[in-house]
C-alpha cells in the first residue's frame, strides 16, 4: 500500500440507482480489466 491508500471504502450508489436507474451488472475487477482493454485499444497506448 502507498501513503494515503485506504483499506476499506463504503461507496454508496443508492443515489445513482434512484436518479439514473443505475444497475451494475459486472463484477468490479472484470470491469477494470475491460476498461484497460478498451483504453489501450482506443488511445493507442
Amino acid at each position: 500500500m502507498q501513503v494515503g491508500d485506504v483499506i476499506t471504502t463504503y461507496a454508496d450508489i443508492s443515489k445513482a440507482k434512484k436518479l439514473i436507474d443505475y444497475k451494475p451488472n459486472m463484477p468490479f475487477y472484470d470491469g477494470i480489466k475491460e476498461f484497460v482493454k478498451w483504453y489501450k485499444e482506443s488511445e493507442k497506448v
